[in-house]
Order: C-alpha cells, then sequence, then structure tokens
C-alpha cells in the first residue's frame, strides 16, 4: 500500500491460482466500497501468457465473466483495476523451466 493524493493505493500481483484472484478483487472492491482506499489494482497475466505459468494462475480471461458483479457494488468514489499484462516474445533457443501441475516449478 503506497499513499496517493486521494487516498491510499493498494496494488497486489497475482501469482497465486484463480481463487486467489477472485479473494483478491473481492478484497480490493469491499476496502473501496468501505473508503478505506483511494484505489485497488490487481495485476494479471493475459491469456497469451498463462500458457506459459503455473497451471490455473489466475488470469484475465478466467475473471472477465465477473466484472458485472465487481461493478455492482455502490462505491461512491475511487478506482478499480485491473492490469493485464504480456510478455513480449518467446524463443526455442533458450532453457525451458519444466512446468508442474502442483503450483511449483521444477529446477
Amino acid at each position: 500500500m503506497i499513499a496517493g493524493p486521494e487516498g491510499p493505493i493498494v496494488v497486489e500481483w497475482e501469482t497465486g491460482n484463480i481463487s486467489s484472484s477472485h479473494r483478491s478483487m473481492n478484497k480490493l472492491t469491499m476496502l473501496l466500497a468501505d473508503g478505506v482506499i483511494a484505489a485497488g489494482t490487481l495485476v494479471v497475466p493475459s491469456r497469451a501468457l498463462y500458457v506459459y505459468l503455473t497451471d490455473r494462475i489466475g488470469n484475465i480471461r478466467e475473471l472477465e465473466p465477473y466484472f458485472r458483479l465487481w461493478q455492482s457494488v455502490p462505491c461512491r468514489k475511487g478506482v478499480l483495476e485491473i492490469v493485464v499484462i504480456e510478455h513480449e516474445a518467446t524463443s526455442e533457443n533458450v532453457f525451458k523451466i519444466p512446468k508442474g501441475t502442483d503450483g511449483r516449478a521444477l529446477n
């Protein structure tokens, strides 16, 4: 959390599964609606980047159906946003880190 000109700003970078993303968005929505924070941002990968990350990591495609729910929460002022990150390129010339299904990359 950092101090902004209108109040506290919270930024969460999603590294957990999709359930974690929902918890983050719900928490940010409640804090914003209660006037505790001035802005809340969740950073998530795009669906294209998703395939290179841990299985079931939170991503924009799986959050989009819930936008209406979060928009329906009464809020007098403030900002709630999701920032989507994307990779610049891929290469077949680099060593790939093995991908597991247990939420942990293998060495």
